[in-house]
């Protein structure tokens, strides 16, 4: 099986219209490191990852063919497969993103998945894909 052999979320990739805005916000508002800036590809560090691959947050142009070399059509955040992608965080700073988000004057949602004791804030980019920051917390009851 695959499944057992699979160490860590190496990337996400996300194909988007406005390479610029959208670079702005994961790396000003928040806060990614910019890891490999080229015109129409970004790659920011989201941790350390599995044997010396970072975990990743990539965008590319929409221009940008796949790894399959299709130039794929227009990107609506309405149409896409992709429903939202989240970022762990720790359950200590969780108080302290909403503080930030608020400072940044970011709309957020949260959230408590009580099944799994997840607390969780969903946030918008300037292209409407939502994160979720999520954090294990044993105190939910």
């Amino acid at each position: 099986m695959i499944g057992n052999k699979i160490k860590s979320l190496g990337e996400i990739i996300l194909r988007v219209n406005d390479i610029k805005l959208m670079t702005d916000f994961y790396q000003n508002s928040l806060g990614l490191e910019l890891i490999k800036d080229v015109d129409n590809y970004k790659f920011f560090k989201i941790a350390e990852g599995y044997g010396g691959h970072y975990q990743v947050l990539a965008l590319f142009a929409k221009t940008n063919p796949n790894a399959f070399d299709e130039v794929l059509g227009s990107i609506d955040s309405n149409n896409s497969s992709l429903h939202h992608y989240a970022l762990e965080i720790d359950k200590n700073d969780y108080n302290y993103i909403i503080k930030q988000l608020k400072n940044q004057h970011i709309v957020f949602k949260t959230e408590v998945f009580e099944w799994v004791k997840w607390k969780s804030i969903f946030i918008k980019d300037p292209e409407e894909n939502i994160i979720e920051f999520v954090c294990y917390d044993n105190e939910i009851q």
